[in-house]
């Protein structure tokens, strides 16, 4: 599976690279490991094998499916790579795995190829372990072939199933993108899918045998509930992310307020009589204290550098704070406060609000100088607080509040 960026943040015990992308085991993984020794040890030693070679046949299958899963992550990464988009990261956890790539200016002729090109090849290694399988001598080491071939072709093929969050539901989602334009339509379309597939999940492994006369077992009724709730859960997410890009396909200037900048080296009583004035106007907490828009006062004040780049937002509580006797003194600078590193963005003029949404979103901005691409010039500043309002009314207007 295959997402779009996200911060950086613990992700899990870190194994290597892969073309320089970093590689991780997610702390949730040894839950397979788990499952792997109830299902396959007992189903062993029922054949007539000691409970050490079940363990150790059952154990060798985990690494197994880890090396099948990191694989596959590893064709998306490098799918993604040679389509022209950096890769931030490989996890396998407990869901199986994801690879997280830069997702910016991605075409539907991209997603279904990076989708693809995963479960392709767990299907290539389930073909090779079943070719090379009748050629070893080795007990073991042919009952590990015979389990690599069948964890590939079931990882294979169950994400080939079209709905999200499977791949098989990005190959559909680039589909309905190609063909109606809108990637939001391709989202909701295979989210709805994706639910099918949870549905239909519960129904072939839970109520096929109930039809059949058979009794499932404890451990597969729990195994079931948890690959339908990650299906469902992935769906319901798609179908929410494909909503709410086509309520932000609109232009970024919808959200957009007027900034003030200033040097921050100008003493405060010589700024813009908007910093000394700051500190009168009310303030929002969902704003994060900042001034909030006044009729005769920009919405935002931010200083600058030497070379007139943004470097944080003014504080009316620090202007508060600072006695009119001293203002002559004391630099703008002093009543900043510091922005997370990213936090000027810069987008093309035809920009949608979608993309800066998106930034935001990867780097956790709660606020945004906007610049334009090519000249720099500052377009405006964007809060999160501001665009939930705008991107509100748009999902309550098309009733999907």
């Amino acid at each position: 599976m295959s997402t779009q960026a996200q911060p950086a943040r613990s992700h899990g015990w870190r194994i290597g690279r892969v073309g320089g992308t970093p590689v991780y085991i997610a702390r949730s993984w040894p839950v397979i490991v788990v499952v792997l020794l109830a299902v396959v040890a007992p189903t062993l030693t029922s054949s007539g094998r000691s409970l050490g070679f079940a363990l150790l046949v059952a154990a060798c299958t985990g690494i197994l499916l880890l090396v099948s899963v990191l694989v596959h992550e590893a064709a998306h990464a490098l799918a993604a790579r040679a389509r022209g988009h950096a890769v931030d990261r490989i996890v396998a956890d407990v869901w199986g795995g994801h690879t997280v790539y830069d997702s910016t200016s991605v075409t539907p002729v991209t997603t279904a190829i990076v989708a693809a090109v995963g479960p392709l090849s767990n299907l290539v290694l389930a073909l090779l372990s079943w070719l090379v399988q009748p050629l070893v001598g080795s007990d073991l080491l042919g009952s590990l072939l015979g389990a690599s071939a069948y964890v590939n072709l079931f990882v294979g093929l169950f994400n080939l199933l079209p709905g999200l969050p499977l791949d098989g539901g990005q190959i559909v989602s680039s589909l309905v993108w190609r063909a109606t334009g809108s990637k939001g339509t391709g989202l909701t379309a295979a989210g709805w899918l994706g639910r099918l597939v949870a549905v239909g999940s519960v129904l072939w492994f839970v109520g096929k045998p109930l039809y059949e006369g058979q009794q499932p077992t404890t451990l597969s009724l729990v195994w079931t509930g948890m690959i339908a709730f990650f299906l469902w859960r992935g769906a319901t997410a798609s179908i929410r992310a494909g909503r709410i890009h086509d309520a932000t396909a609109g232009p970024v200037d919808s959200v957009l307020e007027p900034v003030l900048l200033v040097p921050g080296a100008t003493p405060i009583a010589q700024a813009d009589p908007a910093v000394t004035r700051a500190a009168a106007l009310p303030t929002s907490a969902d704003a994060g204290r900042q001034p909030v828009a006044a009729a005769d006062l920009p919405a935002w004040v931010a200083a600058t550098d030497a070379g007139g780049w943004p470097v944080g937002l003014v504080d009316p509580a620090s202007v508060a704070g600072v006695p009119p006797e001293r203002r002559s003194s004391v630099p703008v600078s002093a009543v900043v406060v510091a922005q997370p590193r990213g936090w000027v963005v810069a987008l093309p003029p035809d920009a949608v609000l979608t993309d800066l949404v998106r930034v935001m979103s990867e780097l956790e901005l709660p606020v945004a100088v906007v610049v334009d691409e090519q000249s720099r010039r500052v377009r405006g500043l964007a809060s999160a607080h501001r665009i939930n309002e705008v991107v509100g009314a748009q999902l309550a207007r098309r009733g999907r509040g």
